[in-house]
């Protein structure tokens, strides 16, 4: 690690668990689900004044068939071996959802180390599916490195091209790329969305520097990003819905002014290659009507003219 991103870890609270280092990352998790786990009504602990919020590690141990000592280690990141079935209880009692139960897996039970990141090319079977589009579009790595995108999607949020290769990067730019940012319309929950996604998948790359050296950075400059970092949520980039302010081209030149917000709908499709590169495409809502479709359909043809 270079020397600047060394002096941003020793800088910024809490930067020690970034995702260089599992147990940490991992204490981390457990105790933020801990924390906002519902308590339990009635059963050994009724009655006991709470100093903090959730469930305490009693408990977890207790309820998940645990020692207490051992699940402490265990949270305090010490150097413990939990099993799938000890796992599998933690994960039941702190109600964890299927990505948070994947990330609690990832890092308690580590995979052989993949490649480190890199910035590299859209691989061409992604390329052609790319291609193949005809709605806003765009491939990116596990890194959120934008690897290539088409003519619909550059209308939709910014011109890649014009942003450098260092910074083509989707969890940056939600929080450092003033014309990115403006393209939706409730940026608050974009930052959420991305940065719930960026973990789950940086959590399959514990110890690559460039991920640690891209969160580093956005620790130091973003307070935002801080604040929503230290939550930990994690969520797989799956499908979901998206509002973007959109200025359509029109017999002005400029579109529409109270058209209001452009609801669309997105999906990823992954790669099942090594590169696990995502293609994420917009499409109309099932549930919107003909003046969205109309929207997008602008939006789209635009390019092709």
């Amino acid at each position: 690690m270079e020397e600047r991103e060394q002096r941003i870890f020793r800088r910024v609270p809490g930067a020690r668990a970034i995702v260089s280092d599992r147990r940490s990352e991992l204490a981390d998790f457990l105790r933020g689900r801990r924390m906002r786990a519902a308590p339990i009504a009635g059963g050994a602990f009724a009655g006991k004044r709470r100093r903090t919020p959730g469930l305490r590690r009693e408990e977890i141990a207790q309820l998940a068939g645990l020692s207490v000592d051992w699940y402490t280690r265990l949270e305090q990141g010490r150097d413990v071996n939990p099993s799938r079935e000890t796992l599998e209880a933690i994960a039941r009692v702190l109600k964890l959802d299927d990505d948070e139960r994947g990330h609690l897996f990832y890092l308690a039970r580590p995979e052989p180390a993949r490649a480190a990141a890199r910035q590299e090319r859209a691989e061409p079977a992604m390329a052609r599916a790319l291609e193949a589009m005809r709605v806003p579009a765009l491939v990116f790595s596990p890194r959120f490195d934008v690897l290539a995108w088409n003519g619909a999607a550059r209308r939709l949020l910014v011109d890649f091209g014009d942003v450098s290769p260092r910074r083509r990067n989707l969890l940056w730019m939600t929080f450092r790329h003033a014309a990115y940012r403006a393209r939706y319309a409730e940026i608050g929950v974009i930052e959420r969305e991305v940065v719930a996604a960026f973990r789950f998948s940086a959590s399959s790359h514990v110890g690559d520097p460039e991920f640690d050296a891209l969160v580093a950075e956005l620790l130091e400059t973003s307070e935002a990003f801080r604040v929503i970092w230290a939550r930990h949520e994690v969520r797989a980039k799956v499908s979901g819905t998206k509002a973007f302010r959109v200025e359509a081209e029109g017999a002005g030149g400029r579109d529409e002014g109270g058209a209001g917000p452009l609801v669309l709908e997105w999906h990823t499709l992954a790669s099942t290659t090594s590169s696990r590169q995502q293609l994420v495409y917009y499409t109309a809502r099932a549930a919107g009507g003909p003046e969205d479709e109309r929207r997008l359909a602008a939006l789209c043809g635009a390019d092709s003219g």
